[in-house]
């Protein structure tokens, strides 16, 4: 199995889709400078084929991932519906005017340091 191939619950048509139509929270993982894990709760919204995490320029996230080009998404439900998803790899910051050229408004703050995360993402079932 390769990193972006998808199994089990998610395999069935339509069922990822509709598991990321919910509002559940989601997990970003980055890698600090000393080696250490930096693992935060974060918004995020997909577009079918990117995750867009919301941040600002001063978050450690955006460092890290500004340094690294590598991050981790997990989004999970309701544990006893065993259902969850990781997503790890490139990733990048978006900022400057590109923010609102390439970010879906949803996933944008309102602020003026807004620096979403995006993380592509090709999906293949197993």
């Amino acid at each position: 199995m390769t990193p972006d191939e998808i199994r089990g619950w998610a395999a069935e048509a339509g069922a990822l889709d509709e598991f990321l139509q919910e509002p559940n929270l989601a997990r970003l993982g980055t890698v600090e400078e000393n080696g250490d894990p930096h693992l935060v709760p974060v918004w995020f919204h997909w577009d079918g084929q990117r995750f867009f995490v919301g941040s600002q320029a001063g978050d450690h996230k955006v460092a890290n991932v500004r340094r690294t080009g590598r991050a981790a998404v997990e989004v999970d439900s309701d544990l006893r519906r065993r259902r969850g998803l990781l997503i790890q790899g490139s990733a990048r910051v978006i900022d400057g005017p590109e923010v609102d050229r390439s970010t879906p408004a949803s996933a944008r703050r309102r602020s003026a340091d807004t620096c979403p995360i995006v993380l592509p993402w090709r999906r293949r079932t197993a």
